[in-house]
């Protein structure tokens, strides 16, 4: 279908090429090292693509300027900043692709009402906090999701205005957030090695014998620098290319086309699939990769609507993530050293010092999961008096690896498959998809989930009353799970899940009444496409809650527990959190 040759990708390495992001970001020349402000991580590559693609564009504009007197032309008053020698004889091949790049993906001018149309540049990431709020209750999944991919932009905005007076004397924060935007929606990806002339291309003469992984080190970014030093262990490195014509085709789970990075040609290569003909007229359609609905929501600005991807929805209800927040490495609320395992340009931090950070902003939160004692007729109080107490010491070491897990969003998220995995992709985007077969998969992964309230569930005659030597040797692991024991354990196991899925859904307020669950008229809306989503996270907790429950009570009845002292649970009065 099309080969896109190397001169028309602009990656996320040449950013890092670019003499100015060099030396005003990358700490060359005796430059600044930037860096978030609040946690002292470096910026994800995309962050310098970004602004590489605006120096590109407003370099451009120098020539359009000589022969005009506009306000726009007369804010580009920086030589260094336009300086475009160092891409004089590339820069006119790009310029067709960088005119078409959306300048803006939101009309603040509109409330409501947009129209499929609209739809492909109304990106969740420019909304209005308030449009935000009167479309996704707080603290809910994809809410989560957009208001961090937020905070990352702004973070790195900061940064880089800090950094370099140049840019911020530039670029405004709405032109920075519209091409971050378009970095993170329209960027492909990369394998590239050693060998790919791609990755050489083009590259300085000094630079010239530098081997590509010594050159990756050298840029101190979240993806590459010395994280890449410490955890490099493949011959390919990934990257990320900005690729014209690819990005704007539209996409879906089971496209008629496949793209991949041909590294002796250093082009993509777009081929039908193996499983379709592509007929005259029919829409070419790629795939993104495999994205959760509220992932491609926040990050690509829509939905597929068909049930073609799988849901998630998180149940950290007590507590909000603070390390890996659903954007992996890309950007943090955390020191990257105190959740990640490949340790930041910071250095390695010992495991004490990992506790006292977070027990430091999390702890008082992380307590709100221990006061309910499931499994004990009374209360489990913590005392002062320094008697051994084999109760309190189990209370303590879950708190312990509750600290561990905090931070691991896959210990508090589950998961939804596609409800129709073959379904087929609409030829436009104001068309309403064809649903495929039901699969009728309804069983939801809460795998880690359930691990989770395993250990806010024991009690000390668990795992053959050992739980408390059980638990403290799990400090050791890395990768400690709770497994399964006895069907007291599970049964409070179960009814813990779905306690959470009863906090988790309270959030959603209004939206769990008919009224609010009614599907907007308008296919393709922002109204339809948040509905989408939102409905598709009360599916998941509703579907987990009364699966577990269910269940839970079919446990009860095979075992015939239903006097036992273990299985007590308190679902409307909680233990003090004074004794915890």
């Amino acid at each position: 279908v099309m080969r896109l040759p190397r001169p028309l990708q602009i990656w996320d390495l040449d950013a890092l090429r670019d003499e100015f992001i060099q030396t005003e970001f990358l700490g060359f020349s005796d430059g600044p090292l930037v860096t978030h402000r609040e946690t002292g991580n470096p910026l994800d590559s995309g962050a310098f693509l970004s602004v590489h693609l605006i120096r590109l564009i407003h370099g451009l504009r120098v020539g359009e300027c000589n022969d005009s007197e506009s306000q726009e032309c007369t804010q580009l008053s920086s030589s260094e900043w336009t300086n475009m020698r160092q891409y004089e004889q590339r820069i006119h091949l790009l310029e067709p692709y960088l005119d078409v790049l959306p300048a803006r993906h939101y009309d603040t001018t509109a409330t409501s009402g947009s129209t499929a149309e609209d739809a492909h540049h109304d990106h969740p990431l420019i909304w209005p906090k308030s449009t935000l709020e009167s479309l996704f209750p707080k603290y809910t999944h994809t809410y989560d999701l957009i208001v961090h991919y937020r905070r990352m932009i702004q973070s790195e905005y900061d940064a880089l205005g800090q950094a370099s007076k140049v840019f911020a004397q530039n670029v405004d924060f709405s032109e920075y957030l519209n091409m971050r935007v378009n970095v993170l929606s329209r960027a492909f990806g990369i394998s590239a090695t050693e060998n790919d002339s791609g990755a050489k291309w083009p590259k300085s003469e000094e630079a010239a014998n530098e081997s590509l992984l010594d050159e990756m080190i050298s840029y101190e970014t979240s993806n590459f620098g010395t994280y890449l030093d410490k955890s490099h262990q493949s011959s390919s490195f990934k990257l990320r290319s900005m690729s014209p014509l690819l990005d704007m085709y539209n996409s879906h789970p089971n496209p008629n086309v496949m793209w991949r990075y041909n590294e002796k040609t250093s082009s993509y290569d777009i081929r039908a699939s193996n499983k379709n003909s592509l007929s005259p007229g029919e829409a070419i359609i790629v795939s993104y990769g495999k994205y959760t609905e509220g992932h491609l929501f926040a990050k690509f600005g829509y939905v597929n609507g068909d049930g073609s991807s799988p849901t998630e929805a998180n149940l950290a209800v007590f507590h909000r993530p603070l390390g890996d927040v659903g954007l992996g490495r890309q950007y943090s609320l955390l020191p990257f050293h105190a959740w990640d395992s490949v340790s930041s340009p910071k250095g390695e931090a010992t495991q004490l010092d990992k506790t006292k950070q977070v027990v430091g902003m999390q702890s008082k939160e992380l307590l709100r999961y221990l006061i309910f004692d499931d499994g004990y007729k009374e209360c489990v109080k913590v005392s002062d008096n320094e008697e051994y107490d084999q109760h309190e010491e189990l209370k303590f070491l879950k708190l312990q690896h509750l600290i561990r897990i905090a931070n691991d969003i896959d210990a508090w998220v589950v998961r939804l498959p596609e409800k129709f995995p073959d379904a087929k992709p609409p030829q436009s985007l104001s068309e309403r998809p064809e649903l495929g077969t039901d699969t009728s998969k309804v069983g939801v992964n809460a795998k880690k989930m359930l691990s989770t309230c395993r250990l806010l569930s024991l009690t000390v005659d668990d795992i053959g009353r050992e739980a408390v030597d059980y638990l403290r040797e799990g400090l050791s692991s890395d990768k400690f799970e709770v497994e399964k024991d006895g069907p007291t354990l599970e049964y409070r196991t179960m009814m813990c899940v779905a306690r959470m899925c009863g906090v988790a859904m309270s959030r959603y307020g209004e939206y769990l009444t008919p009224k609010g669950r009614q599907e907007p008229k308008e296919f393709g809306s922002r109204e339809w496409n948040a509905w989408y989503v939102r409905d598709g996270e009360m599916r998941v907790l509703g579907i987990l809650r009364q699966t577990l429950l269910s269940e839970a009570n079919k446990l009860k009845r095979q075992h015939n527990l239903q006097n036992a002292a273990a299985m007590t649970m308190r679902e409307n009065v909680a233990c003090p959190i004074e004794y915890s």
